[in-house]
């Protein structure tokens, strides 16, 4: 089974587009930091509750000593948020594949050896998979892209299209 550690920015662009029960349909073991789930902010953020409720998304609460260990590695990558660290240290510790939109923690969990993947991987997951149909994944996408000025504008346009053709 794979692991997955999920960064608070890839649930809530699923929040926002309404592919959050599509997103856990995946056959993969979910996890998040309690860090992570106390920075997410949106107003449709109780929509995790069933997920933690049935086990299908795992929070992981973190010992004083981890949290040590979080915080020295908060010291070497100045560029992380706390949250970030937790992550790392989380997918680290897991040997777990990390997903997110942030640039700097992508770079360093690259660094670090990690697997790391963003939104467009879980596109075309719930494509590949065929959770989603193309159609959903384009118009789904589109609205991101005019929601979520960070994605990468070039590979969102080109998906956009091929999953338009079919």
């Amino acid at each position: 089974m794979i692991l997955l550690v999920n960064d608070a920015n890839i649930l809530i662009d699923l929040l926002k587009i309404d592919l959050l029960k599509q997103f856990f349909q995946l056959q993969y073991e979910f996890h998040i930091t309690d860090i992570v789930a106390a920075e997410i902010q949106e107003e449709n953020v109780f929509e995790l509750e069933p997920y933690f409720a049935d086990g299908s998304l795992h929070k992981k609460s973190f010992s004083f000593e981890e949290l040590g260990g979080i915080q020295v590695l908060k010291e070497r990558c100045r560029v992380l948020s706390i949250p970030d660290c937790s992550c790392i240290f989380h997918a680290k510790t897991l040997s777990a594949t990390l997903l997110t939109g942030d640039a700097a923690l992508r770079r360093t969990a690259e660094q670090s050896e990690i697997p790391v993947h963003g939104i467009l991987w879980v596109f075309d997951e719930l494509v590949d998979k065929e959770i989603i149909s193309k159609k959903q994944a384009s118009g789904k996408l589109t609205s991101l892209l005019e929601m979520n000025g960070r994605l990468p504008v070039a590979e969102c346009k080109k998906r956009i299209r091929r999953w338009k053709r079919g």
